[in-house]
């Protein structure tokens, strides 16, 4: 070994530690060149959800349909009943950049249906956005914008939206007498059609992902609004859906706005029961989730917001926002 003045007359195939670069290097007949140790390529768990739909407004509102839920994580199901995804390769030597977005909540409104949630995204992997929940009497609850859930249909009998490949469709809202908005759809079921009974308008459920550590329930359908002839406590799907509650009775009494959705759950918004000024509850934003070995380092572009921590050997990084959809991460060894 010795500084980069002391490299000796070498004969190829000679190696030595340069103490000036604090670099092995090796002698190739021609000249020194300095060794580049590789680094082993690794598989990647995800897990990408869609921004949520946002509940009908006005009267008898559907509730918001869930976004598209997809991953590859210790083969749990994606949405729409499908198996886990395919493992993900990353080989860190070829400096791969990947896209990152997280797909915002459906905005709620009156006197319409709630707006669709939109796309998230890490790479090729998408969640679509859930469908905005359907308004009474004159439109349905809207299809998913690709792969997520349905909103539910507006009563009275209005068609629940129709599901991509990682949902399920909205209900249908029920009859004029049975005064209550369809279930949107949810990632693990359908919304409930609108009616009378103890489970009507309800969002379709949820489902439940350990790839932070702990079991946590995301993208559930948002209940639909109710009226005082339908189920009066239309409920969401779990994983933070809004409801659609018709509240009375010791909670107190009147039509209520339909309940936002919990923000990165991917869950959607629950119709408005009420008035003409009544509102449906907002989607929730959709978010992405990495994990990886411990070993790699991850790199991302300053308009991510994210949070991490270590789960045994893993790194996990939940990014719950994106400022443009141009944001990228890239992995080394």
């Amino acid at each position: 070994k010795g500084t980069t003045g002391q490299r000796p007359t070498g004969a190829a195939g000679m190696m030595r530690y340069n103490t000036t670069t604090n670099k092995l290097e090796a002698y190739n007949g021609t000249s020194w060149k300095a060794l580049r140790f590789s680094a082993d390529p690794f598989s990647l768990s995800f897990l990408v959800i869609g921004g949520g739909g946002a509940g009908g407004g006005n009267y008898r509102g559907g509730g918001g349909g869930a976004g598209g839920y997809r991953t590859n994580w210790n083969s749990e199901n994606q949405g729409g009943g499908n198996s886990a995804g395919a493992t993900f390769t990353v080989n860190p030597d070829a400096s791969p950049s990947y896209s990152i977005v997280v797909g915002a909540g459906g905005a709620g409104a009156s006197n319409t249906a709630g707006g669709n949630g939109g796309q998230s995204k890490f790479d090729t992997i998408t969640g679509d956005g859930g469908g905005g929940g359907g308004h009474y009497s004159s439109v349905d609850g809207k299809d998913s914008p690709g792969n997520g859930s349905g909103g539910g249909g507006g009563s009275p009998n209005r068609a629940g939206g129709s599901s991509g490949t990682y949902g399920y469709d909205g209900g249908t809202g029920g009859s004029d007498s049975q005064q209550c908005g369809g279930g949107g759809g949810g990632a693990a079921a359908a919304g409930q059609n609108g009616g009378n009974s103890g489970t009507a308008g309800d969002g379709g459920t949820a489902l439940a992902s350990t790839i932070t550590g702990s079991s946590v329930l995301r993208a559930g359908g948002g209940g639909g609004g109710s009226y005082g002839g339908g189920n009066n406590f239309p409920v969401g799907g779990g994983g933070g859906a809004g409801n659609g509650v018709f509240q009375n009775g010791a909670g107190g009494s009147g039509y209520t706005n339909g309940l936002p959705a919990t923000a990165n759950t991917g869950s959607g918004g629950g119709g408005a029961s009420g008035d003409g000024n009544g509102t449906g509850g907002n989607g929730g934003s959709g978010v992405v989730i990495l994990r990886y070995p411990s070993t790699a380092t991850a790199t991302y572009s300053s308009g991510v917001t994210k949070t991490t921590s270590t789960v045994g050997s893993d790194t996990v990084d939940i990014i719950t926002a994106t400022a443009t959809s141009g944001e990228t991460v890239t992995f080394s060894g």
